[in-house]
Formats: structure tokens, C-alpha cells, sequence
């Protein structure tokens, strides 16, 4: 039996996939719920959004989430997550607060972070969420921690390069990620204090086969920019943006999707039965395709408009 699902239902559940807090998404669940026909049709349906609920029920009934604390569990948000991580003083909850606009405590001493802190970073029309965490020691690291960096999009490996340690910091770092299979960019701080070239030109020359090596100066806010844009580039996902049939377009917020990524993942990331139903697809990209007709398997690229037809 076909659910049959009305366009409101369908609109809110676009509006579920964009939310970014739990309270949100708890809403618009239980505004699906209301909307949703109760028949046979969706009996599977039905299961899955009292699951999805009662879910997000215990997420906010979480002490952590009350007291709007961060504890070692952090829901994932945004369009990616992104993990600095770095030796004491190295200047990572000043990233964290510029790349952010945020406000944590920050200090010339280390061990000023004693536990995750997270942000969301604007890039263009999307959020990233960020996390700080406690400095790395020669010490095990923390199981828990281990639990962050695996879930990363990317790990931000942050170096001091006004610091005679740098190397020592850059081992450090490589050696506790040696067993997690994560994609690092390494960042070198402080570029504005003295023996910052010559530094990062030591990290060139050992690791630019390795890893790629951005510079900058959360002090004086030199490659912010460029910081972002690389993080963006290295995440590995791409936007792209629908378009309703017969009406101009209206740029909302993006469908978040991996490169590579095709057609009708992008309809399937709307709803299963929306991709099952869909006749064809037309796609505006640049000046290539101009509401050009695509099939299923046309792969997506950055800022692609798709207008689906079912």
C-alpha cells in the first residue's frame, strides 16, 4: 500500500534535513508526525519516526545538553566536524574563537582548554562545527578523545611556528593519530613571531609529501580566510541546491552531499520514496548545463541546481 505522502510532509521533512540543534529537529519531527497520514501504507514510516523521536528525547534529557555543557559526547552538527588538536599553548582555543566568533577562555599558558569546546563556523552559506580539545601530551590520550577524532571530517593539526619545539609538537601530534584513519591539514600558528619562516619552511620540506601545510596568525588574523576555504576544500562534501519546477529559482540552504555523489543521492537525501517516484531531473551548472535534462547516475558537482520531477 503506497503512503502517499502530502507536499507538506515532504516540506517538512526538507526543513528536518537542514536543522542544526536537536530542539529543532525534535520539532519539525513531531510537526511530521501530525502531518503524516496513519494507514497501513506507513506503518514502517510510523516506526521510524517514533524512533527518531524518543531518540532525540534522550539527547535533551542528557545532563550535558541541560546545563548547555560540553562533555566528551558531542552530537554531530552542521556540514561537517572538524577537530583541532595540538601541544600545549599552540593557540588552538584562539583559532576556535576567530575561525567561530566565539568566546573561550584563552591564556599564554598551557592546559587553558581542560575539555572539548565547540563552535560553528560559517563558510558561505553553511555551518562547521569545530571542536577545541585538550592539549596533547607524550601521555596516553584519552579514550574518550579518541572517540572525537574518529568522528572528524578532519583533524586540524595545529603547530606553534614561533616555537623552537615545532618538530617535537608535529610528532606529538602524528603519533597519536598514527592508529586513526582521519585526514589531517596541518596548521601552523603564530606566523607573525620571530623564526616563523624558517620554521615553516622546515615543515615543508619534512612533511609537505604527507600533509598539506597552511600558516597563519590567529593574533592578527592573517589567513583566516584562507583557513576557512581550505577547510571547506579538504571536507570533501559539495552543495547543491533544488529548484521547484515552473518557478524561479530561490536559493535557500544547500543539500550537503560527498563529492563524487550523484543525481539521486541528492533525491534520496530528501526522502527514499522521493527518489523511488522521481521521472527525471534537470540541472543548472554555470554556463555548462542550462536546465539541461541528466539522468540518475550524473554526478554532482559544488553548487549544482537540480529541479526534480516525479
Amino acid at each position: 500500500m503506497p503512503a502517499n505522502l502530502p507536499p507538506q510532509y515532504y516540506e517538512a521533512e526538507e526543513r528536518y534535513r537542514r536543522a542544526r540543534t536537536i530542539e529543532e529537529k525534535l520539532r519539525i519531527l513531531k510537526e511530521m508526525w501530525a502531518i503524516m497520514p496513519k494507514h497501513k501504507g506507513t506503518d514502517k514510516l510510523q516506526g521510524e519516526l517514533k524512533a527518531k523521536i524518543s531518540r532525540l528525547k534522550k539527547e535533551i534529557s542528557k545532563p550535558s545538553l541541560r546545563k548547555k555543557s560540553y562533555s566528551f559526547h558531542i552530537p554531530k552538527q552542521g556540514a561537517a566536524r572538524v577537530v583541532l588538536l595540538g601541544a600545549p599553548n599552540t593557540g588552538k582555543s584562539k583559532i576556535l574563537n576567530v575561525l567561530t566568533n566565539t568566546t573561550s577562555e584563552v591564556a599564554d599558558y598551557p592546559f587553558t582548554t581542560r575539555e572539548p569546546l565547540v563552535g560553528m563556523m560559517s563558510f558561505e552559506d553553511i555551518k562547521i562545527q569545530l571542536i577545541d580539545t585538550p592539549p596533547l601530551t607524550e601521555e596516553a590520550i584519552d579514550p574518550r578523545l579518541k572517540e572525537i577524532i574518529q568522528s572528524a571530517d578532519l583533524i586540524l593539526l595545529i603547530v606553534d611556528l614561533g616555537s623552537e619545539e615545532i618538530l617535537e609538537q608535529m610528532e606529538i601530534g602524528l603519533k597519536k593519530l598514527k592508529e586513526q584513519n582521519v585526514k589531517v591539514l596541518i596548521v601552523g600558528n603564530k606566523e607573525d613571531l620571530p623564526g616563523s619562516k624558517e620554521h615553516r619552511e622546515i615543515l615543508k620540506d619534512l612533511y609537505k609529501e604527507r600533509f598539506p601545510l597552511i600558516s597563519i596568525s590567529a593574533k592578527e588574523l592573517k589567513g583566516i580566510e584562507e583557513l576557512k576555504r581550505k577547510i571547506y576544500e579538504k571536507i570533501d562534501i559539495i552543495r547543491v541546491y533544488t529548484k521547484a519546477p515552473g518557478k524561479a529559482f530561490d536559493k535557500g540552504e544547500p543539500i550537503i552531499l560527498r563529492k563524487g555523489d550523484k543525481v539521486l543521492d541528492a533525491a534520496l537525501s530528501i526522502h527514499k520514496d522521493f527518489a523511488h517516484r522521481l521521472k527525471y531531473t534537470r540541472m543548472w551548472r554555470g554556463n555548462k548545463f542550462k536546465g539541461k535534462r541528466v539522468e540518475k547516475e550524473e554526478i554532482l558537482e559544488d553548487k549544482d541546481i537540480v529541479e526534480f520531477h516525479i
